[in-house]
């Protein structure tokens, strides 16, 4: 079942490059501005989001195809700066891209309270950023973007994408 998705994957993928097309995640924009909303995005679940690029001319060749994942990670107490609390996002690619780019972003109670500068990391196929505010009892959730520079040939050439992390109850 896997390798038949994977086929599919890049099948369409393949599609998508003959015809100069765009992942969803380019196709919504989601790069206008990186910058994390003022309230936590409504009618969103947790999920990590993911940008996929295909190779022109592939035959469906699952290779032709990078996929990268996001993954906002779960807020916590943090251990290396006492009394903050922290989130930390990754991306993970299938292979090495050009360019990275991420922000983190640190919701507590529904309301922005903190975000990461942008951060580019190159020729690599993992990011990551973090984000994080002094320690005051709450509700806190974890977002993130992350943009990705295919390599050449590639397309999109760019692509994507923001995630929304879970909802966790922090006592300091």
């Amino acid at each position: 079942m896997r390798t038949w998705r994977t086929a599919v994957a890049a099948a369409s993928m393949a599609v998508l490059a003959f015809i100069g097309g765009t992942s969803p995640a380019a196709a919504r924009g989601a790069d206008d501005d990186p910058s994390a909303p003022a309230t936590v995005p409504g009618g969103r679940d947790a999920d990590g989001g993911s940008v996929d690029a295909g190779k022109s001319g592939s035959d469906a060749d699952a290779s032709a195809v990078i996929r990268c994942e996001g993954q906002v990670q779960r807020p916590h107490n943090s251990t290396h700066v006492p009394g903050t609390i922290n989130v930390v996002v990754t991306v993970s690619c299938t292979a090495p891209v050009p360019e990275i780019t991420t922000r983190a972003a640190l919701y507590k109670n529904g309301q922005l309270v903190n975000q990461s500068a942008l951060r580019t990391q190159r020729n690599t196929r993992s990011a990551q950023n973090n984000a994080a505010v002094r320690c005051s009892p709450g509700k806190y959730r974890g977002w993130m973007y992350f943009k990705v520079v295919f390599p050449p040939g590639y397309r999109p050439p760019t692509a994507s994408a923001n995630a929304l992390g879970q909802e966790v109850t922090l006592n300091c």
